[in-house]
């Protein structure tokens, strides 16, 4: 939808303590909303590693959205004022 006022954001950051670039550091994902002051972390993985993960399906990415809804439909998070 073009008039969503959601943004999920795919970030790279370089992993330093193994001398690893953006490229081949971490993925930060994150939710933010355009109409308000909210920023929302989903996920994040490395790139390289025992845990590592090429990539996150958009699947996935959409159902950590939904995660997040249902948690705050809940009332089961704790807003941070940053």
């Amino acid at each position: 939808m073009l008039d969503d006022p959601r943004i999920i954001i795919k970030l790279r950051l370089p992993d330093k303590k193994h001398r690893l670039s953006k490229r081949d550091g971490y993925r930060l994902i994150y939710l933010v909303y355009k109409d308000r002051e909210e920023v929302v972390f989903l996920d994040v993985y490395p790139k390289n590693g025992p845990m590592q993960q090429l990539d996150i399906p958009d699947e996935q990415v959409v159902e950590l959205v939904r995660q997040y809804i249902d948690e705050k439909e809940r009332g089961e998070l704790i807003p941070i004022e940053i």
